[in-house]
């Protein structure tokens, strides 16, 4: 056969069409498991064989295509195909829907895997990685926390690096070591491809370091290292380390921060393990059952730390930031308080005039201590390029932006601190809290099912979800399951007035007097768990309810004692008066009620800040309900259903505060628009 007539022939016989169509549906396919099947967690080896298969496949489709025809009747032989007449011949439009429908399962797939990794994974999946607690091979026990340091360093030095998603340390810390680590489950919790393992062996000065790491994916071990070196050159280990793993991951890595990676952030080992102490309970206060006493012994652990380096920068920034929080939180309200986090902050900016993170410390200072919102911006945006992976960071963007109103940029800034920390508690609590103050009840309580998806098993977030589905549906059910199920939790005091509530509501007044008595507590948090009301509040709330008058004014007049005594050592504090009027309303004081509650928004108006400057709203309409102003109390919970509040369904439809407006139609109608559709 002349070539020519060959190659007539293979076009005769649809072989060119086939081989166009063979080539459109191959890639559609490849494209497609490419996109899919990580997100699935398929291995790599299964993606690789279906390629090579669908190539070794391409000669018989041709061979295929020379051989037979498809035929309105059926497959047939060439030659049978040829004998039929030319209505019955297969049209040459065929190759053409095959290749349009090649296009469209390409398209189709590749955005179903994208849809489908955005909505499990990070934009940064196959540049995402977690660093597991190292193991300890050293006959010291002690130097357990000396592991505990590299490996936190390695963290650190990671977390520089913006082309890297690097799960912070709140989350990697629950693996422990010793335990068998499924690192395929792990890596599906964390959201990330990649883990780094290791181990760290002292003796004397010599020092010994493995670090291996994985594919989470596949269980590949892509790379490992020991380093044998003294003591002395941890840091340069763990900066040599860390520009290796980049190197792994092929992340870009700039010069400057090259030289963040290299940088010591102290010449003395024992402060670098005093600080590590410190900043661990500092990241995680949160859950701290008494809140003031462990940023207490953080503080005592810092100091030591910056006593041993006076130059030791991070130390400086987390002593500022625990008083920050003691202030904040009116743990230690007093001007020594805020003069010693002014003074840790210039220390750092004194020694490092261009640090990331003294610049952050700053903007947490002007926040917390200031209340300078804009300012506190301003240092944000200075300290960012320089925080890439930073959940500190984030949660403090968040918060400033909710405060100012910005709750989509609030939710952002939250959602991104949940991805590369969900399992720390601030980072979870803030996304679940900003949704509860907007009534999206299913956001927040999928937030807290995301976070047991990740393997956190503490009872708190299991009470916060309850609190969410109550609030949401008046549905007290899990919530008095999970508080039956953990009778002593009472973390800052958050259970205690939940079981008092639930008791209340039941009528059972004699049960809301006695969980309050068992506790040793003499303030608790409730709704916002940002203030500290003085037990003798809830005691007054108890005798109110079961009509004990004598037995509330007691209450009431020594809560009034308490909240007076904060306001000398933090006057002018708008939380603390709006609900001094709450109380005066309740002693009989209606006037002066009135008057403290409207000075207190004058203080902080929603337009100043809208998440103080609602609490202290309610407190007016609370002030309103119990001095006999329907009207004007029922205004108010219309307004502050139209805004972010912790006005919900729940506790307007149960709560013994609104008692006094039930039954009015008004009031019935704000709450019914509230309820569940």
């Amino acid at each position: 056969m002349k070539s020519g007539n060959f190659f007539a022939e293979l076009k005769r016989r649809n072989v060119y069409k086939v081989a166009v169509a063979y080539i459109v549906a191959g890639w559609a396919l490849a494209q497609g498991i490419a996109q899919v099947f990580p997100v699935f967690n398929v291995p790599n080896w299964v993606v690789r064989l279906i390629v090579v298969l669908t190539i070794i496949g391409f000669p018989f489709a041709l061979i295929f295509a020379w051989a037979f025809e498809i035929t309105p009747e059926g497959l047939k032989r060439t030659e049978e195909a040829d004998a039929m007449p030319a209505s019955a011949r297969p049209t040459s439009r065929t190759w053409i829907y095959i290749v349009v429908i090649g296009v469209v399962m390409s398209a189709g797939l590749f955005f179903l895997g994208y849809t489908a990794g955005n909505r499990s994974t990070s934009p940064q999946k196959d540049k995402s990685i977690a660093v597991l607690p190292f193991q300890s091979l050293s006959e010291d026990k002690n130097d357990a926390y000396f592991a505990d340091g590299v490996q936190d360093q390695i963290l650190t030095n990671l977390a520089k690096v913006s082309d890297l998603k690097v799960i912070s340390h709140t989350s990697v810390r629950q693996y422990e070591t010793g335990a068998e680590r499924n690192l395929r489950e792990i890596g599906r919790q964390l959201g990330v491809a990649y883990i780094v393992e290791g181990s760290v062996q002292r003796a004397r000065d010599r020092l010994r370091i493995n670090a291996t790491l994985i594919d989470a994916r596949t269980d590949a071990h892509i790379w490992a290292e020991t380093y044998d070196r003294t003591a002395a050159d941890l840091f340069a280990i763990q900066s040599d380390l860390a520009q290796s793993i980049v190197t792994q991951l092929k992340a870009k890595l700039s010069p400057k921060q090259k030289a963040e990676i290299e940088e010591r952030p102290t010449q003395d080992l024992v402060a670098f393990e005093l600080y590590l102490q410190a900043k661990a309970i500092i990241d995680s206060y949160i859950n701290a059952t008494d809140v003031r006493a462990a940023l207490l012994q953080a503080l005592k652990s810092l100091d030591e730390a910056i006593q041993r380096d006076p130059n030791f920068v991070s130390a400086y920034c987390y002593a500022a930031r625990a008083n920050d929080l003691l202030y904040f939180f009116d743990l230690d309200p007093t001007p020594d308080r805020i003069s010693l986090a002014d003074a840790a902050v210039k220390a750092a900016l004194r020694l490092r005039p261009d640090s990331a993170e003294a610049h952050f410390a700053l903007a947490d200072y002007l926040f917390r201590c200031q209340r300078d919102y804009d300012r506190a911006q301003e240092e944000l945006a200075i300290a960012r390029p320089g925080l890439p992976n930073n959940t500190p960071f984030l949660i403090l963007s968040g918060y400033i932006n909710r405060r100012r109103n910005h709750f989509s940029e609030a939710e952002r800034d939250f959602s991104t601190a949940f991805a590369l920390d969900p399992r720390n508690p601030n980072a979870y609590n803030l996304l679940a809290d900003t949704y509860v103050l907007q009534r999206r009840f299913p956001e927040a309580i999928h937030v807290y099912d995301d976070v047991l998806a990740a393997g956190e098993q503490i009872p708190i977030v299991r009470f916060r979800r309850a609190s969410a589905t109550f609030y949401g549906t008046c549905n007290s059910g899990p919530l008095r399951e999970i508080l039956a199920k953990g009778p002593e939790m009472d973390v800052a005091g958050g259970q205690t007035p939940a079981r008092a509530m639930l008791a209340m509501i039941d009528g059972n007044y004699a049960e809301a007097e006695r969980v309050l008595a068992a506790s040793p507590r003499q303030d608790f948090q409730d709704i916002d768990f940002s203030f500290y009301y003085p037990k003798t509040w809830f005691e007054a709330m108890i005798a109110r309810a079961k009509g004990d008058a004598a037995r509330a004014t007691a209450a009431f007049r020594e809560c009034r004692a308490i909240l007076e005594q904060r306001l000398i050592v933090k006057p002018e504090h708008a939380r603390t008066i709006a609900v001094l009027a709450q109380v005066d309303a309740g002693l009989g004081q209606k006037e002066l009620a009135i008057r403290e509650a409207q000075h207190a928004i004058d203080l902080m108006p929603v337009s100043k800040d809208i998440y103080d400057g609602a609490l202290v709203l309610e407190g007016l309409a609370q002030v309103y309900t119990w001095s006999g102003e329907r009207d004007r109390a029922i205004e108010l919970v219309q307004k502050l259903v139209s805004m972010p509040s912790y006005i919900n369904y729940g506790r307007l439809k149960l709560h013994p505060l609104w008692s006094p407006l039930r039954g009015d139609p008004r009031f019935e109608k704000i709450v019914n628009s509230l309820a569940p559709k």
